[in-house]
């Protein structure tokens, strides 16, 4: 939760989700060393074209009445009021292992 003004934002997550028929947990099974993790993120190329903008603030300060926030997830924020920058990313590897005899079980991607 951020309240008031903020220069920058950077925000980042990684998640690991398996999906099993059999239950089976240990924490040591999958390292968080798949490609997905440390691939470098395409950035958007930057406008260098000036934006023109004119702000007026009748007043400086910020009145919320209420809020009602359902849920606020990984890599995310709840922020009231302005923001030069932001910076998200979230990364996360899904991983299904399921047993045999279903034909569409074995699709693998190489990320």
């Amino acid at each position: 939760m951020q309240i008031g003004d903020s220069q920058e934002i950077r925000l980042s997550g990684r998640a690991l989700a398996v999906q099993r028929q059999l239950e089976y947990v240990d924490s040591r099974e999958f390292p968080l060393a798949f490609p997905i993790f440390t691939k470098p993120i395409p950035l958007p190329p930057v406008d260098a074209e000036p934006v023109c903008r004119y702000t007026l603030h009748d007043c400086p300060l910020i009145a919320v009445h209420s809020m009602r926030i359902i849920g606020v997830s990984s890599t995310s924020v709840v922020h009231i009021g302005s923001t030069k920058t932001v910076e998200a990313n979230s990364r996360v590897k899904h991983i299904r292992q399921l047993e045999g005899g279903n034909p569409y079980a074995s699709s693998r991607r190489s990320d």
